[in-house]
């Protein structure tokens, strides 16, 4: 049952809110949500069931990395968002507006999601991420720690990134765990793999299935395993 509160809000009576959260006009939080503290949820966006808002990043000593987390990180969904069933927002995370989160994506901490934007379902971002402005995302992919994407990207199902070409052997250091840079209006084809520290340039395509293991220039088309060059992009 959803309770409406203010005349504009409306929040189900199972929602969990667990501190201090700074809500907006015309937003709807749906059933078995839970929401940290320090979260700001700006006005009419609508979160589904079972998403997890704001949850602070817990480590144990397997991991290489260290996990950075603290109170007073906020998290910031923006306006006219909708986050799907399941999904999970860790803090330190920015939202923009009229973006999309789909369902049972994972957000890792200090990620940036521009406006317009899709995360479909499914799909983690993983920690350090910043995706521009009208950028989509699809079902499945994979997006590794420390890497960037530009405006205006396509990112279609099952598409695979890493950051780290030591396959984890030498640790974790920021000075060579780095992932792809994917620039302005590129488009990805479903399953393409991108290697650590790749430039894929504006306006190029990668085709579904490659294996990219060489910066592609702008305005080209790459295909293949390893990916090559097989035209120029007008």
């Amino acid at each position: 049952m959803t309770k409406k509160l203010d005349g504009t809000l409306q929040i189900a009576s199972s929602v969990k809110i667990l501190g201090n959260v700074d809500i907006g006009e015309n937003v709807i939080v749906h059933d078995f949500v839970t929401i940290y503290p320090k979260v700001i949820i700006k006005n009419d966006t609508e979160i589904f069931e079972g998403a997890v808002i704001g949850r602070p990043p817990k480590g144990t000593k397997a991991l290489s990395r260290k996990i950075i987390s603290s109170k007073k990180i906020t998290t910031e969904i923006g306006n006219d968002c909708i986050i799907s069933p399941g999904a999970v927002i860790y803090n330190d995370v920015k939202i923009g507006d009229n973006t999309l989160i789909g369902d049972n994506a994972s957000i890792r901490e200090q990620c940036r999601i521009g406006n317009n934007c899709i995360i479909g379902r499914n799909v983690t971002l993983n920690y350090n991420v910043l995706v521009g402005d009208s950028t989509k995302i699809l079902d499945g992919s994979v997006i590794t720690g420390n890497m960037k994407i530009g405006d205006n990207v396509f990112i279609s199902a099952l598409v695979a990134t890493t950051n780290d070409n030591n396959i984890g052997k030498l640790g974790y250091d920021e000075s060579f765990i780095k992932g792809p840079v994917i620039e302005d209006n590129v488009s990805i084809g479903a399953g393409a793999n991108i290697l650590p520290s790749i430039k894929i340039g504006e306006n190029s395509i990668v085709g579904a299935g490659a294996v990219v293991t060489k910066d592609v220039p702008p305005k080209k088309l790459v295909i293949g395993i390893p990916a090559k060059i097989v035209r120029n992009l007008k």
